[in-house]
């Protein structure tokens, strides 16, 4: 007897453990690039990997009683600005635990996708043993395959997106309710049913795109379950429901109560929920090939990719945001299973009879509406008649979550197959190693832009809110470039504020205000455009932050600044090759410089006088990665070297002043000691020595 009552505890925490064991793996290889560079170099990018720290650090302020919940410090005068992003509030959460054990911001954030990715984990696990009815071994190989998914790492720049992640969490929450509901236990359908509107409030606060797909596709489920149960079942629907009012209006109250804050902000207040225009939408809408669009690094189909890309005209497949496909071999056995079984071909126990065909309909129904043929797609429908259908711009974006259901149905179907061990066993390894992809995703330098928003002074008592200047990183002039002029010292204006305590008028998002105007802070007009808003909203005590030498002006001057003198286009063909020396030929983004040194030697214009000039090189700073930086050294007519070093892949921007010339004749020397070629650095089999990518240069 003592033996006996042993054994299920020993094999609960020999799966425990195990379970444990394989989370911290997956999680690992997951977010193995971070890990392997000490976290020197995080997911995210310089524009929207900055909005979404200063967007957690806004929570870490309002936990911590600095701020307002629904008005981040960014936008300012407007209120309730929050709706204007995601409102990451569960990552908040838990961002703010990491931030009270005083972890950096920037590595906080990381740390809080590799929670999320861990919940993920563990609700998928839970899921599929009580759900359906997989054992332990089969729900362990789902969870890793859906913690591991390809296009969840192919768009982990958009961190927001991990939050399918609860879609697993929610569904067993609402078949625990399910379940007590057709049982009649009132206080345990109280409490799962409560706990799942709680969490819904709280998903919907923090990522509208993932909750709303996971919204759509229940419904589907649920329609497809009133479908199978027929009369007797419908009848039995009834009773239960007669019989436990009490509690499902308690759950109502609670679920309405918890939604007051997402509809505060997003339904009032508009925000990402807004209607966009139909062929913004088209767009995003991915192709049939679209679906099993895994990018060209993936570990198993990368080399396809770049073959269909390269040879199929007819494929249209996208890239960036519509790079989020499932994998060929999960995509084929979910198929297999979902047409098993309609065919009736494999025999589906009682228990989870209802729940499986729901969801092998409902993933198919939303998988055929998410498909465009041409400019038409079944997507119209969702845009007219679904509430919120019409503000969801990245339709390809519902894959991610297709991954749950998908994942469920694959495993689910080899679980149940006939197919010889060997084989299965090669379909499981198969299955886990084409989620990996080789995709370098850690872009966002975390030195570089902690640097970029530290360091800066208290603010002079006088300031109550403040506007930046330009940032080391704007670039400006560059219609091929446009986020170059927006976003650096807009996110970076967003997360001092967020840091400091203070206001701003600058930020960027989804969606601006009205009167936003503050791109191109390089232009002439920049000043005069902040003094406009400045007088129309009556701001007193605004100041202006030098995001360059980091210093306060408490009175700024809002006076029209210099323009532009002289301009040289590097991507053009025509310009005259003998005042280049050391450079490759124009390209349509510009020209790469070759070998250690690089000259170009030009004669100011008249107009231009000879003196407080200011020299602008617009460049590309490609070669480089975890290992391997890039300097370069600029000097002017022999004079003293200026030396830049460039550490991550980005637009820049390198000034320096132009000494006094009695001729105008100039000649600018750039050398590169850390010149490489791409062979090298393993990106690709050009054996040129190349250092950076040089777009224009121009006089100021």
């Amino acid at each position: 007897m003592h033996i006996a009552s042993e054994t299920p505890s020993r094999h609960q925490r020999a799966h425990t453990w195990i379970a444990l064991a394989v989370a911290l793996l997956v999680v690992g290889v997951f977010f193995r690039q971070q890990l392997l560079n000490h976290f020197a170099y995080l997911s995210g990018d310089r524009y929207d990997g900055v909005i979404q720290v200063a967007l957690l650090e806004h929570w870490y302020n309002f936990f911590t009683g600095w701020s307002h919940w629904n008005s981040p410090n960014y936008f300012y005068p407007y209120p309730k600005t929050l709706g204007y992003n995601e409102g990451q509030f569960l990552y908040g959460v838990i961002y703010t635990v990491f931030r009270l054990c005083s972890i950096e911001s920037f590595a906080a954030n990381e740390l809080v996708n590799m929670v999320i990715k861990a919940i993920g984990f563990f609700g998928f696990l839970a899921a599929a043993r009580r759900m359906l009815k997989l054992p332990f071994a089969w729900a362990l190989l789902g969870a890793a395959v859906f913690t591991l998914s390809n296009n969840s790492y192919m768009q982990l720049s958009h961190a927001q997106l991990l939050s399918v992640a609860f879609a697993p969490v929610e569904a067993l929450l609402i078949y625990e309710t399910l379940q007590a509901l057709f049982a009649q236990q009132g206080k345990r359908l109280f409490k799962f049913g409560s706990l799942a509107a709680l969490l819904f409030a709280a998903w919907m606060l923090t990522c509208l795109y993932t909750a709303w797909f996971f919204t759509t596709f229940t419904l589907i489920v649920l329609a497809v379950q009133l479908v199978l149960i027929g009369r007797p079942g419908l009848r039995q629907l009834r009773d239960a429901v007669i019989a436990n009012w009490r509690p499902l209006l308690g759950i109502a109250v609670v679920g309405a109560v918890a939604l007051l804050p997402f509809a505060s902000v997003y339904i009032s207040g508009g925000g990402v929920s807004k209607q966009r225009p139909w062929s913004e939408i088209l767009y995003y809408i991915p192709t049939l090939f679209d679906s099993f669009n895994v990018g060209t690094a993936n570990l198993l189909f990368g080399g396809k990719m770049q073959a269909l890309h390269a040879g199929c005209q007819m494929c249209d497949l996208g890239s960036g945001e519509r790079e989020a496909g499932l994998t060929p071999i999960l995509l084929v056995l979910a198929g297999l299973c979902v047409l098993a079984i309609f065919k009736r071909e494999l025999a589906v126990p009682p228990a989870i009879r209802t729940a499986l065909i729901g969801i092998a309909a409902a993933s198919l129904i939303m998988f055929l509406l998410a498909i465009r043929f041409g400019d038409d797609s079944g997507w119209i429908w969702i845009y007219k008649y679904m509430p919120g259908g019409g503000g969801l711009r990245v339709v390809a974006r519902v894959f991610l979550f297709l991954a749950v259901p998908a994942t469920a149905l694959a495993v689910w179907y080899l679980s149940r197959s006939a197919w010889p061990r060997l084989v299965v066993l090669a379909l499981c390894a198969l299955l886990l190693a084409e989620q990996i992809n080789l995709q370098p995703i850690t872009t966002l330098d975390r030195r570089l832009l902690i640097e970029r928003t530290s360091g800066i002074p208290a603010a002079p008592a006088e300031c109550k809110s403040f506007f930046t200047t330009a940032s080391p990183d704007t670039v400006d002039g560059d219609p091929s470039f446009a986020v170059g002029s927006l976003y650096p010292h807009n996110v970076d204006a967003m997360l001092i504020a967020e840091l400091a305590h203070l206001p701003t008028i600058n930020g960027f998002a989804s969606f601006n205000p009205a009167d936003w105007n503050f791109g191109a802070p390089t232009s002439p007009d920049y000043r005069l455009r902040v003094q406009a808003f400045a007088q129309a909203h009556k701001l007193d005590g605004l100041c202006e932050l030098d995001l360059v030498n980091k210093r306060w002006e408490a009175h700024p001057v809002y006076a029209a600044t210099g323009s532009r003198l002289a301009y040289w286009d590097l991507t053009s063909a025509t310009l005259d090759g003998a005042s280049l020396q050391g450079f490759a030929d124009a390209e349509p983004w510009g020209r790469w410089s070759v070998g250690q040194e690089a000259r170009f030697k030009f004669t100011l214009p008249e107009h231009a006088g000879r003196d407080q000039l200011k020299l602008k090189i617009n460049l590309i700073t490609a070669l480089v990665n975890d290992k391997h930086s890039q300097r370069m050294l600029v000097s002017v007519n022999g004079g003293p070297e200026r030396e830049f070093v460039f550490k991550s892949t980005a637009r820049a921007n390198v000034e320096l002043p132009l000494p006094a010339l009695a001729d105008g004749q100039v000649e600018l020397l750039m050398r590169f000691p850390d010149a490489a070629s791409p062979r090298q650095l393993g990106i690709n089999a050009d054996e040129r020595q190349l250092a950076v990518g040089v777009k224009s240069i121009e006089i100021q």
